[in-house]
């Protein structure tokens, strides 16, 4: 499924039916730095006279009536009509509770075009369903374990050739929260008791520890490269996410990387995701180690970096 451009339906016509409508699905806190997505696209919607509707998942409920389904935020009555006409944009905090899923459900059973749709939030959301992935399409990713008994979890580093240091991270997790650098099988013996001692429930990923100087974020909407930034390691840590401090640049991707940023976006059926990878030493001939596929890609970052109008450019 791919959106089609808000500029298709601008008819030289009045009445709301002739427009594409925008509703933007999300929790986060308002006006927060480290979450601004949503406050861009809302930007770039009044300057384009698109309408649109920003829907908090806490107090926000759905109704039906005479066939019109709306979306109502906390104390609104009158909500936001939604059906094929609408483009739904998800962010990320959705995969927080099943029932917030269950909305993209019914938004899909609406016709609303969805950006992007629960299957490819239900995989990005789960990193080694997303490793999956990636690998039926042959693409190149750091080596990968899943902790299956945390009992047992060196046993496991054993049978997989992985060797310290390692990264684990949690199965569920973004903006670099979850990552953890391990250096021994003490250590990842102590920390799996920590984890679990906390939520025994928690699901645990083991990969390969690739040494890097950056790792690569690439845009991929509707099937084409949108843009790139490179995200050099933090200075005294391991991760390069912006949201834990780095500072990013633009890059130029080789045609190989091109390509392989592609296949991973089509992969998981994402219309706007964020590809990441780390790239290999021989970049033109030697594909890049890729590490997941974002389902809910933020503008923080890459504007500045590429100097592009993210927000508009997703929204026309």
């Amino acid at each position: 499924m791919q959106v089609q451009p808000f500029k298709h339906y601008l008819e030289e016509a009045t009445g709301d039916k002739k427009f594409l409508r925008l509703l933007i699905i999300t929790d986060e806190p308002d006006n927060a730095k480290e979450f601004h997505t949503a406050d861009r696209l809302q930007e770039e919607c009044k300057k384009l006279n698109y309408p649109f509707y920003l829907f908090k998942l806490t107090g926000g409920y759905t109704t039906m009536e005479n066939g019109v389904r709306k979306f109502h935020n906390k104390d609104d009555k009158k909500g936001f009509e939604v059906g094929a006409m609408t483009v739904a944009i998800i962010r990320g905090s959705v995969t927080r509770k099943d029932s917030w899923l269950d909305l993209v459900s019914i938004l899909e059973r609406a016709n609303a075009t969805l950006v992007n749709p629960r299957t490819t939030i239900n995989i990005c959301a789960d990193k080694y369903r997303t490793a999956l992935r990636l690998a039926d399409y042959g693409l190149t990713q750091p080596q990968t374990k899943l902790i299956s008994d945390p009992e047992k979890s060196n046993d496991q580093v054993d049978e997989s050739g992985i060797k310290f240091p390692l990264i684990m991270k949690t199965l569920r997790g973004s903006k670099g929260v979850g990552v953890l650098f391990v250096d021994s099988p003490k250590g990842l013996d102590s920390i799996v008791q920590l984890i679990h001692k906390q939520d025994e429930d928690t699901d645990l990923l083991l990969q390969q520890y690739i040494k890097t100087d950056y790792d690569v974020r690439v845009h991929i909407l509707g099937g084409k490269m949108l843009a790139a930034m490179k995200r050099p390691v933090i200075e005294g840590d391991f991760r390069s996410n912006v949201s834990q401090g780095s500072v990013p640049e633009k890059i130029e991707l080789t045609e190989l990387e091109i390509e392989h940023s592609l296949l991973a976006a089509k992969a998981v059926n994402g219309v706007w995701s964020a590809v990441d990878f780390i790239p290999s030493k021989d970049r033109e001939k030697i594909p890049p180690f890729f590490l997941e596929v974002n389902s809910s890609p933020g503008t923080e970052g890459i504007e500045d970096a590429t100097k592009m109008n993210i927000a508009k450019e997703v929204i026309t």
